[in-house]
């Protein structure tokens, strides 16, 4: 196997014991191959493994699942970074148990396209993760998903291919519901050049739909950083906002395809045109990059405090 090679590997488990079945030896394999090695599950479930090791839990690297970001860019850089801190071992494994609860339909979905994006993201990084999912508390479209973002199951020690596995941008494209259509009283602003200009526009028009303070400057420069990207290529990115109930979108419509997981993967020391999206990403509640008819649509979300009453 190439040692640099990501292997991501999708879990169904019913109970303590089969979890156990599945954690324990991935986890053992990898103290005796002398790989770093992080768990992180549910508070019920570090309780177990931790027994489970006895002397050799401590080891082990645990945290309780919350605590690697609720959000999938979050996730990821948590990945990231954990890599980051092992730079001379090889590999590094990763038992990360994804966050459900408390989630809404649309960020349900976003996690779904994160698991997916995993497989390109982290390509390259010599991970080898594990993502267990609870059957007992888990829906069932969630749990039959899991098929379809790991391109191998485990049970207990037995791994296999995933019959259903599908490419991450096929995923993407099948699994995202489409986005609907601005509205008709949304602000449009069109970039002609000055980026200032722009920036400066953007700033006003988002304190007239009622972000205030602190949050109407970061997701300015959350749009800011979406047009800057593209701002030296060719045609004119265009700009849309409105308010609607609880939030203030932003559509930034580039005149380029682009990789829909663009932005998640954290900067490195070499600049690249996804800095911007990964910043924006950390910035905003919620971010969606769609094909469009002629380029790509990004779709901003972030809270707008309740209308006085």
């Amino acid at each position: 196997m190439d040692r640099s090679a990501f292997v991501h590997q999708g879990c169904v488990y019913g109970g303590e014991d089969e979890f156990l079945r599945m954690a324990v030896p991935f986890i053992t394999e990898g103290l005796e191959r002398d790989e770093p090695v992080l768990v992180a599950t549910t508070v019920a479930n570090i309780g177990s493994v931790r027994a489970a090791l006895g002397r050799r839990a401590h080891r082990v690297d645990f945290g309780e699942t919350g605590a690697f970001g609720r959000r999938p860019q979050q996730r990821v850089a948590a990945f990231t970074a954990y890599r980051h801190r092992h730079p001379r071992d090889e590999r590094v494994r990763i038992l990360a148990e994804p966050v459900w609860a408390g989630h809404t339909p649309r960020q349900v979905e976003a996690w779904e396209c994160m698991e997916s994006a995993l497989n390109t993201v982290l390509g390259g990084t010599g991970i080898h993760m594990i993502c267990p999912y609870d059957s007992r508390t888990m829906p069932a479209p969630i749990v039959a998903n899991v098929r379809c973002t790991h391109p191998q199951l485990v049970h207990g020690t037995d791994v296999r291919p995933s019959g259903g596995y599908v490419q991450p941008v096929a995923f993407v494209r099948r699994r995202a519901a489409p986005l609907p259509s601005p509205p008709r009283d949304a602000v449009t602003l069109e970039f002609r050049g000055d980026l200032g200009r722009m920036r400066h526009a953007i700033v006003l028009e988002t304190a007239a739909l009622g972000l205030l303070g602190e949050r109407m400057m970061i997701f300015s420069a959350a749009v800011g950083e979406i047009v800057g990207g593209a701002a030296g290529g060719s045609g004119h990115p265009a700009v849309a906002l409105w308010a609607q109930p609880g939030e203030v979108v932003c559509d930034v419509r580039l005149p380029v395809p682009l990789d829909p997981f663009i932005g998640l993967h954290p900067p490195t020391l070499d600049p690249t045109p996804g800095d911007g999206f990964w910043l924006a990403r950390q910035i905003c509640d919620h971010l969606d990059v769609r094909p469009g008819s002629d380029g790509t649509i990004v779709r901003l979300h972030t809270p707008s405090p309740a209308p006085r009453t």
